[in-house]
């Protein structure tokens, strides 16, 4: 499917599905989210109990995300895989959910032995990815292509509050022994993943090809459309992981007590949060395309509220809408990437969607790790999450 007819297919408009399936994946992302939290936090301490230097810590923790990109898309791969040979993949996801559980409930144990405990590591992210791409997917039959949006936006919401709550964590389980929280956060993923089999479960039932029928392929210029589209998402979530996990802090240091960073860095997700209650059914009713644009260049605008703003007030309101924007521009992607894939290859396009946000956090975390972010210096960092917005907003202007 060309871009222009996928542009055209998003703005169709069945009846809106069950939402009842999008909670219950809301509920797997939060926990799933939750335990990258907890993994972070006592990271450090786990290190040092192995007497691993900790000047590796962020790069093990770029490694991770390399390991998500990698796993995200094959992840979509063995999925669509599966659907078409009519299999259930429910069963698969919650063995997958259970191996990661167990990797990330025995990391505490085996941190006095770094060989066990990176390879541990890789496990459990490595099978953590059967719970980022594949329950979008399932959202995708479930939903109907024209409601993903919405529905995504509501499983998105599970992200956004585990997002929201991190910096809360960070002060509450200070000084807590890892093994309670690893052993909680394992116990929650496994058993929030049995949703993946109810929610398939309740889908309406696969159905073969006609006997002599060749399923459709992307063309060349399908394909091509896609891999742009892909390097737009890229630039829009470096831009984003720059701005939330690198500007903000210093942002709210400079109008703010830095002892309130805790209450004040969750207001993106607060804003986040609330753009996914609306951005599906704007989607819906406006189109992908026009979501993109007035996102992307709404979101530029708020960013460069947030450089320049000289009260606290005016940047509370500008981390805000530019949550708001980055949940609209996220909703629009998914609802993008399984209407491009249909209906072969939406596990395909929406891994590779994950395995892009995981490359932007790749760069962010690379950058910061390597002192690029110290070398360029504060003003560039301040601007380029709104220079690549604007770069986007830009470019999806002149699409039809």
């Amino acid at each position: 499917m060309g871009f222009h007819a996928t542009i055209a297919a998003m703005t169709a408009s069945p009846p809106l599905g069950d939402t009842r399936a999008a909670w219950l994946l809301a509920g797997v992302e939060f926990f799933f989210a939750l335990s990258w939290v907890v993994y972070v936090i006592f990271l450090p301490e786990l290190l040092a109990r192995g007497g691993i230097d900790r000047r590796y810590l962020p790069w093990i923790i770029a490694a991770d995300q390399l390991i998500f990109a990698l796993a995200d898309w094959w992840m979509g791969v063995a999925v669509d895989r599966a659907r078409a040979a009519l299999r259930m993949i429910g069963p698969m996801l919650v063995l997958l959910s259970a191996v990661s559980a167990l990797a990330m409930l025995l990391m505490p144990w085996l941190a006095a032995t770094p060989a066990l405990f990176l390879l541990a590591i890789g496990v459990w992210v490595a099978t953590s990815s059967a719970l980022r791409a594949p329950p979008y997917v399932l959202l995708s039959r479930y939903a109907g292509r024209a409601t993903l949006p919405r529905l995504a936006g509501i499983q998105l919401l599970g992200l956004a509050v585990a997002s929201a709550l991190a910096p809360y964590l960070a002060i509450v389980l200070k000084g807590v022994d890892p093994a309670l929280p690893f052993l909680l956060s394992a116990l929650a993923v496994a058993a929030s993943a049995l949703a993946l089999v109810h929610v398939e479960r309740r889908l309406p039932a696969a159905v073969a090809p006609a006997a002599g029928t060749v399923p459709q392929t992307p063309g060349g210029r399908a394909k091509g459309s896609w891999a742009f589209l892909l390097l737009l998402a890229l630039l829009l979530a470096i831009g984003q992981q720059v701005h939330s996990l690198i500007n903000s802090a210093a942002q709210y240091k400079r109008l703010a007590d830095p002892a309130l960073l805790p209450w004040l860095l969750p207001v993106f997700w607060i804003g986040f949060s609330f753009g996914l209650l609306g951005a599906g059914r704007l989607v819906r009713a406006r189109g992908v395309l026009q979501v993109l644009q007035g996102a992307c260049a709404l979101g530029a605008l708020a960013l460069t509220g947030t450089v320049l703003a000289v009260s606290l007030e005016a940047l509370l309101l500008s981390q805000f809408a530019a949550g708001i924007f980055w949940a609209a521009i996220l909703c629009a992607a998914i609802g993008l990437a399984a209407e491009s894939g249909h209906p072969l290859h939406t596990g395909r396009h929406t891994g590779a969607l994950m395995a892009t946000l995981a490359v932007a956090a790749f760069s962010r975390i690379g950058l910061a790790a390597s002192g690029g972010a110290a070398a360029v210096g504060a003003q560039v960092l301040d601007w380029l999450p709104v220079a690549l917005w604007c770069v986007v907003a830009l470019i999806v202007r002149r699409m039809r």
